[in-house]
């Protein structure tokens, strides 16, 4: 007799079901799940979609009537203009004082009573957690270890908040080994008004002395922090699974045709960048990308430079003029602007895994990055093109890797990079759209974490493990 399965119930759970990288890999996980026969659910802090699989943790409702009754007369009040910051101070010293105190003084915030009811959202206790970004001021980390007791969880770190007392990066300081304190960087998102990092950091320790977590990692730059850091005695088992793409989606096209149907020049070269390249206090490194924009003459400055991510008017940076572009919702809209470009250029001062460096490899166009986190492992830097780090030839080179605030690296590699022959363009192209198929397909990232789940749940129960159907 044939033995049908349970579905299993795997519950996924994450600050917003839609936004940034981080959410994106969730929901698309999230989805894989459901598509493959599984009672997945989302549970999020904010939910800004109609998903019914998607459930808003209670925070609010299991707040005090004194508190729900301040937090109502807020959300009546206008949510923009003068006074409005003023009043949602008042508001939340008067509601909850000792919470507002604590966060005052730094304190991370974990006060979110709804975490306690996460394992009974659905009706049954669920088979599985996987936990995302546990930042965004929803979950309350104290839960864990009672988590982690009860059910399998696996932990996908999209950045290092885990691992310090307060910044999801660093930036060079490594007071995240031996215990924080002295914060050179408070405003780093999450930003805290005052430094208890020391204290932030202890407490964490805490709560992972007494968790089990099965970590994941996108990339072995973050699982050597996650081996160095107090978060390592909580994993029972640390993997990396590198983030896809939907390869059918993100996938090289006739540049020529694309930039017409664009409405760009297909006589001139295209190089694409973010929005927020030039913007301060942003993980971009926007000194050294100003600097080099101020340096391109020729070719490199005359081009059809695109800043995706913001509508708005051109900006003039030295001789070169950056046109800006909405953010396109729909990702075959958006692929049409990485297929567009000659390159795509990533300069960051800190970054995991980005999902834009992925995007543009998959359409075939070369990425030249800067060398931080995880970005020198997703892009094969070409020996000769000026300014990178020498590593690859062209049988394998998908772009340039420069060492991060070097504006002089920077100018190098977008001019180098413009100055190769065709047939040399041709297999960066070629070798980026081959480097996705083979590391980056979505598919190939689901199916890990399946299987995964899948012997997490068996070894629990003590079962023969199941693969999914």
């Amino acid at each position: 007799m044939t033995t049908v399965r349970r579905p299993l119930t795997v519950v996924t759970v994450n600050t917003w079901d839609s936004g940034g990288g981080a959410e994106r890999i969730a929901r698309e996980l999230h989805q894989s799940y459901q598509a493959a026969g599984e009672d997945a659910w989302l549970a999020v802090g904010t939910a800004l979609g109609t998903d019914p699989r998607t459930v808003r943790l209670p925070n609010r409702e299991r707040r005090s009537a004194w508190t729900r009754a301040w937090m109502a007369a807020a959300d009546a009040l206008p949510q923009r203009g003068a006074g409005f910051h003023l009043a949602r101070t008042l508001r939340d010293m008067v509601a909850d004082p000792v919470r507002w105190a604590a966060r005052r003084s730094g304190r991370e915030d974990f006060d979110f009573p709804g975490t306690a009811a996460l394992l009974g959202l659905h009706g049954r206790t669920p088979d599985l957690l996987h936990l995302h970004n546990l930042h965004g001021g929803y979950f309350d980390l104290r839960e864990v270890p009672r988590l982690t007791e009860r059910v399998p969880t696996i932990l996908s770190l999209h950045d290092a908040w885990m691992l310090s007392g307060h910044c999801s990066h660093s930036l060079g300081c490594g007071r995240w080994e031996t215990g924080c304190g002295s914060c050179p960087a408070l405003w780093i998102y999450p930003a805290v008004p005052r430094d208890a990092t020391a204290f932030n950091w202890e407490r964490k320790r805490d709560i992972y002395a007494r968790s089990r977590l099965h970590v994941a990692v996108p990339c072995e730059w973050l699982a050597d922090r996650v081996r160095r850091s107090m978060l390592m005695p909580a994993v029972r088992e640390l993997r990396v699974i590198p983030f896809g793409v939907d390869l059918d989606v993100f996938r090289a096209a006739d540049r020529p045709s694309v930039r017409a149907g664009l409405g760009l020049d297909p006589s001139r070269r295209v190089m694409l960048v973010a929005a927020n390249a030039l913007r301060e206090r942003t993980w971009k490194d926007s000194e050294a990308f100003r600097g080099a924009l101020e340096r391109l003459r020729g070719e490199a400055a005359a081009a059809q430079w695109i800043a995706l991510g913001e509508e708005g008017p051109d900006l003039q940076v030295g001789a070169v003029r950056l046109r800006r572009v909405a953010m396109e919702s729909d990702d075959r809209q958006l692929s049409r602007w990485y297929q567009a470009a000659d390159a795509y250029v990533h300069p960051a001062r800190a970054d995991t895994y980005p999902l834009m460096v992925i995007e543009a490899l998959a359409c075939g166009t070369p990425v030249i990055g800067t060398a931080v986190g995880g970005v020198p492992e997703q892009i094969a830097s070409a020996s000769f093109i000026r300014g990178a780090h020498e590593r690859a030839g062209l049988d394998e080179a998908t772009g340039a890797v420069v060492p991060a605030g070097d504006p002089l690296a920077l100018v190098a590699a977008i001019e180098g990079t413009l100055a190769l022959n065709s047939g040399v363009r041709a297999a960066l192209s070629a070798n980026a759209a081959r480097t996705a198929r083979e590391k980056f397909d979505r598919r190939r990232h689901a199916r890990e974490y399946l299987d995964w789940i899948h012997a997490l749940v068996a070894e629990r129960s003590g079962s023969p493990r199941e693969q999914p159907r």
